[in-house]
């Protein structure tokens, strides 16, 4: 009696756990962000990881006008426009929603 009422709490506490993360996640998720860009020009090429990062466009035109002038400036150098970018530890970079480069 005394194992299924062990066996019982176990259950009910990684339940309540596995619950907690998964609202955590789900509220992670749905807070929305404000819609900002950011512009990526890379002026010692794509792979490099030395780029001009500029943020706080508020639409992709905007991103895109100065991202275009800053490329030409640099010899018509890559460029990218990203929504909603945040640094990640884990990767040591940049990791945006979407990355868009329409010429």
């Amino acid at each position: 009696m005394q194992n299924r009422s062990s066996l019982l709490f176990v259950i009910i506490l990684f339940s309540l756990l596995a619950g907690a993360l998964y609202w955590i996640a789900l509220e992670e998720e749905t807070q929305q962000a404000p819609e900002t860009w950011s512009a990526f020009v890379y002026a010692h090429g794509y792979n490099s990881g030395r780029y001009k990062k500029t943020d706080d466009f508020e639409d992709y035109e905007s991103c895109k006008a100065f991202a275009t002038e800053q490329a030409k400036e640099l010899g018509d150098v890559l460029w990218e426009c990203g929504l909603r970018c945040r640094f990640d530890n884990s990767r040591q970079g940049f990791q945006c929603e979407t990355m868009q480069n329409h010429q």
